[in-house]
């Protein structure tokens, strides 16, 4: 379902969270918390392992937004859940 404007504008964190685990339920919210971070777990070393091979996008390197790491760290933070302890990702070479 689109969100509109008016409607993000007002949106915190805690607000957000407390939505989101209204509709779904503590257990089930915590489940999706918990796959969201190990997704981002994931993609963060497929970048290490892709970065250490050398691997470029055309004729750039590969970089965290490609991978969708920059919008994961923002979903998380609109639902409340603790930043990721790896919050630098990986420095751009």
């Amino acid at each position: 379902m689109p969100i509109s404007p008016d409607t993000e504008a007002g949106s915190t964190p805690a607000r957000d969270a407390a939505i989101f685990e209204a509709l779904l339920g503590d257990a089930d919210a915590q489940l999706v918390y918990e796959g969201l971070d190990r997704l981002r777990e994931q993609k963060v070393e497929a970048l290490r392992v892709i970065r250490t091979e050398g691997v470029q996008a055309g004729s750039r390197p590969f970089e965290p937004r490609d991978f969708g790491i920059p919008q994961i760290d923002c979903l998380l933070k609109r639902l409340g859940a603790d930043p990721a302890q790896d919050a630098s990702v990986l420095p751009e070479r």
